[in-house]
């Protein structure tokens, strides 16, 4: 994609069918939502978060990911932040959409809204409690007939219950004509194996924070797509794997697991990433709307345990992994 300081033309008819497959690749980050010390959409951190992943090196964004929280904003709220994303990232970076939702209607609003800003393509997963798995193919060839953008099909149980096998998911990509899988299956490596070992051509996504990011590149992923505050280390592994230096992305990936781990724990890996951002300077204000509150003392001394250990001064600044 070329990068377009000016953004993206508005009077340019959006991209329609399957995505470069050199944009679709690379470390990408998912932006969570900044909140205000009231709970409200806190705008200015969100601009300066972007900027901040761009100055960090990352080859696109995702907005509107399960980390954006994006079943606790208001219409108007989303719109806002979907605007100030575009804004921010001024076509610097390909940024794709979460557009997921509990129906085809409900999923083409979304990507009706994406389209309207220029998304490189919209992210879409089952809907939440599916219940035919074998259905999975229509759904997805219905959705792909009226987006009007590319789709990464978003493999995620954990946020919709739906466990898709590796013949459906092939199946559902051939139905909507989609070469990209944001796969977030555990174990996540040996589907991307099977998927690949399927379809050589797809372009795979690891996630999950990251936790399985050496192995997923080892099995053929095309890169990492997830919000981990430090997207500097999880480049520095693909780019180690990829330019034929497998140990030393092994070192990096051991070295720095301690504090992947620590942000990808369940319930509250989300509060712990907006402190790391906090402490970075990208964003004001560590809250979150879920139900967990703030963190509790404790865990913030072993975030500051894991900072001391592997002598890291959180910055706005790129940071730059050593071993």
């Amino acid at each position: 994609m070329t990068r377009d300081a000016k953004g993206p033309d508005p009077d340019r008819p959006p991209t329609i069918g399957t995505a470069d497959p050199a944009v679709l690749r690379g470390t990408w980050y998912i932006l969570p939502t900044p909140f205000d010390s009231a709970g409200g959409l806190d705008t200015g951190s969100l601009r300066r978060l972007v900027e901040a992943a761009i100055d960090w090196g990352v080859d696109g964004l995702t907005a509107m990911g399960v980390m954006a929280e994006p079943g606790s904003l208001a219409a108007d709220e989303r719109a806002t932040a979907l605007r100030t994303i575009f804004e921010a990232a001024a076509g610097r970076v390909p940024v794709a959409v979460g557009c997921s939702g509990p129906s085809v209607a409900a999923v083409l609003g979304a990507t009706a809204q994406a389209r309207s800003h220029g998304a490189a393509a919209a992210m879409v997963a089952a809907p939440a409690l599916f219940r035919d798995v074998d259905a999975l193919p229509r759904f997805y060839a219905a959705v792909a007939a009226g987006a009007g953008l590319p789709l990464i099909v978003q493999d995620e149980p954990a946020a919709t219950g739906v466990v898709i096998p590796v013949s459906i998911l092939l199946a559902s990509l051939g139905a909507a004509g989609a070469r990209t899988v944001k796969l977030e299956d555990p174990p996540t490596p040996p589907k991307i194996g099977r998927l690949l070992a399927a379809d050589p051509g797809l372009a795979v996504f690891g996630g999950l924070g990251g936790a399985a990011a050496l192995w997923e590149l080892e099995r053929g992923a095309c890169g990492t797509m997830t919000g981990f505050a430090f997207p500097e280390i999880l480049r520095a592994i693909r780019e180690a794997l990829e330019g034929g230096a497998p140990e030393r992305a092994g070192r990096l990936f051991d070295r720095y697991l301690p504090l992947i781990a620590f942000e990808a724990q369940p319930i509250v890996g989300l509060g712990i990433r907006k402190e790391v951002l906090r402490r970075r300077g990208a964003i004001d204000h560590a809250g979150t709307r879920a139900a967990m509150g703030p963190l509790d003392p404790a865990t913030l001394a072993a975030l500051e345990g894991l900072f001391e250990r592997l002598a890291i001064e959180p910055s706005l600044d790129p940071y730059r992994p050593t071993i």
